[in-house]
């Protein structure tokens, strides 16, 4: 699924998630990995807990952090169809 502004994303919640420094370490139970978040990443992965539009999420981003939309978008899409294929974040259309 290619994801855009009007996918709608919510994390797994068979993810295992810890919070160190402010900046969140999850284990993916049925791959065995660990994954690190940076701020930015820790951040979506707080406003991923219930389904959100991707659209809105970007907006959410523009708030809190100083980036340009277009630029912020050519960085999360990456992002997040990274985390839906290792099966830590669903998206539906």
């Amino acid at each position: 699924m290619k994801l855009t502004v009007d996918t709608t994303i919510q994390r797994n919640n068979d993810t295992l998630t810890s919070d160190i420094d402010g900046e969140k370490v999850m284990m993916s139970v049925k791959h065995g990995e660990y994954y690190g978040l940076g701020q930015t990443g820790s951040f979506i992965w707080d406003n991923i807990s219930d389904p959100i539009n991707i659209g809105y999420l970007v907006e959410l981003i523009l708030e809190k952090f100083k980036v340009e939309k277009e630029q912020c978008l050519k960085d999360i899409l990456p992002f997040l169809n990274d985390l839906v294929e290792k099966g830590l974040v669903i998206a539906t259309k």
